[in-house]
């Protein structure tokens, strides 16, 4: 296979995919729920100044060409003396037992917005003008690199989507809390509104009674015309006014009572239906964690 076929391979292998994303499968952040992409390790070459270096190409797909260069020289860094940044990056020193004819590694990143991913290019050498004297393991190693930092991306993501499960199940929580609390508050009132209106029907009964002594009363003294029959029925008359006011106060409190009782009622139902839309809110993000953990755990 000649070059030119090599790195048309390489341009196929990395974008098609990418470029085809589902719309429909992915969070509102753009973060695809399935992995449906081919770990792909291929042929290239990188410019080291005036010298070009052959180099391998992987894909990092929903990455930023940033944090894929900061991911590749920490990885450098612990394994060789020396890692400079640069057009391109370079690890000196380099000491991988899968490599054992790379004394140097230099590397670059592109950003492909469209194909929504970045294109790591590794070029493994003996110095900075000549490439080792085999390729042997650089490509297994490139595609270890590739798992790793396609994970890497899916990670974050799904650390992302787990700080909103937790901020999520609080707010649930705390609306669930709300919930008890309105329902405590209805039960309570509910317990006064019966005290007041068994107390109301015993008050209605003893002014009944009352109203019925008067009235014996009245017509008692209106025939004997004796001031103890007058002394008693205006006693009779005076206790009635106490009960009347009475019953007006508890009337008072009963209306009050149901007053709160039915603000009470729609306090509840409004929070019981937001913890009805944040519960189904957490379970929509949970199922949202859970299909990035089966799309970390696809890429292989």
């Amino acid at each position: 296979m000649n070059r030119t076929i090599r790195l048309l391979s390489a341009a196929s292998l990395l974008f098609p995919v990418a470029a085809t994303a589902q719309k429909g499968n992915s969070t509102k952040e753009g973060y695809a729920l399935s992995w449906d992409k081919t770990i792909a390790v291929v042929p290239d070459s990188l410019q080291n100044g005036a010298f070009k270096l052959p180099a391998w190409t992987i894909a990092v797909h929903e990455a930023d060409a940033n944090d894929v260069m900061g991911w590749w020289m920490a990885d450098m860094q612990a394994v060789s003396t020396a890692v400079t940044k640069g057009k391109p990056a370079k690890a000196m020193g380099l000491r991988v037992p899968q490599l054992p004819d790379a004394a140097m590694a230099a590397a670059s990143s592109v950003q492909e917005k469209k194909a929504n991913l970045v294109k790591l290019t590794v070029a493994f050498a003996a110095n900075d003008s000549m490439p080792t004297s085999t390729m042997d393991g650089q490509e297994a190693y490139m595609r270890t690199l590739a798992v790793k930092y396609n994970r890497s991306v899916v990670q974050a993501q799904i650390a992302a989507y787990e700080k909103q499960l937790a901020k999520a199940g609080d707010k649930l929580t705390d609306t669930k809390g709300d919930v008890a609390k309105s329902q405590s508050r209805i039960t309570k009132s509910n317990g006064q509104l019966e005290k007041i209106k068994a107390k109301r029907a015993k008050v209605e009964r003893d002014n009944a009674h009352v109203s019925g002594d008067i009235a014996g009363r009245e017509k008692k003294f209106a025939l004997s015309n004796d001031p103890k029959d007058l002394q008693k029925l205006t006693k009779a008359r005076e206790k009635l006014a106490k009960g009347e006011s009475s019953l007006a106060k508890l009337m008072q409190q009963e209306a009050k009572v149901q007053g709160d009782l039915a603000k009470e009622q729609g306090r509840l139902e409004s929070t019981a239906g937001k913890a009805e839309d944040r519960g189904a809110t957490k379970e929509e993000v949970q199922r949202v964690v859970d299909a990035l953990k089966r799309k970390h755990d696809s890429i292989q």
